[in-house]
């Protein structure tokens, strides 16, 4: 079973277990939700990254739900 990272309520420490996903890339996407609420798509979060190819491994493992509402970041997020 593929582990699901949830885009939009998982914190900066959890968002760095995609390839790529480097710490201040990490922040990049908590600072974007607080500023702009949930990410939608692979294609909202590549914009948001500016640029970053999604490999088809992390595809997977991508979770944009619920997008509708963002959880409150966790601490030391």
């Amino acid at each position: 079973m593929t582990v699901k990272v949830r885009i939009n309520l998982a914190n900066r420490l959890e968002l760095m277990e995609l390839s790529g996903i480097s710490p201040e890339r990490a922040m990049a996407i908590v600072k974007f939700r607080a500023e702009h609420g949930p990410i939608q798509d692979a294609a909202e979060l590549a914009r948001v990254l500016h640029g970053w190819r999604v490999s088809d491994a992390d595809l997977e493992r991508l979770d944009f739900d619920p997008a509708y509402s963002t959880a409150p970041e966790s601490p030391g997020a």
